[in-house]
């Protein structure tokens, strides 16, 4: 496979906290076996979004597509994950990242949320 599509959750001391994030992964790679999927945090577990591109790049794959798991836009997406790719490209020559909105501003998303409240 020649793109990688990174979940990236953010991270937390509770370790119970990760199990909706892998299985949502686990179901997403079944659902879609053409693509690799992968799942990382940006902070506090392991593997970190440079380690996941980092390992993966060395398998060869040049592009990826990071899909935050993450319900607004805020600082983390804002701030931190630019700085992040900046220094992955500046490390990586080839690479190439693509970033799609948080899921929590996808109006698919939101009616499912309202969906769910009534």
């Amino acid at each position: 496979m020649t793109q990688a599509h990174i979940l990236l959750a953010h991270g937390s001391r509770n370790a119970e906290w990760r199990r909706p994030f892998e299985v949502l992964a686990a179901r997403f790679g079944e659902r879609h076996p053409e693509r690799r999927v992968l799942l990382c945090y940006l902070e506090i577990w392991a593997p970190d979004l440079p380690q996941t591109i980092a390992r993966t790049y060395a398998e060869g794959v040049r592009q990826f597509r990071i899909s935050p798991l993450f319900w607004s836009s805020g600082r983390h997406l804002q701030e931190d994950l630019p700085l992040l790719m900046n220094e992955l490209e500046q490390r990586f020559p080839e690479i190439r990242i693509s970033v799609d909105e948080p899921l929590g501003e996808r109006e698919p998303v939101l009616a499912a949320v309202l969906d769910v409240l009534a």
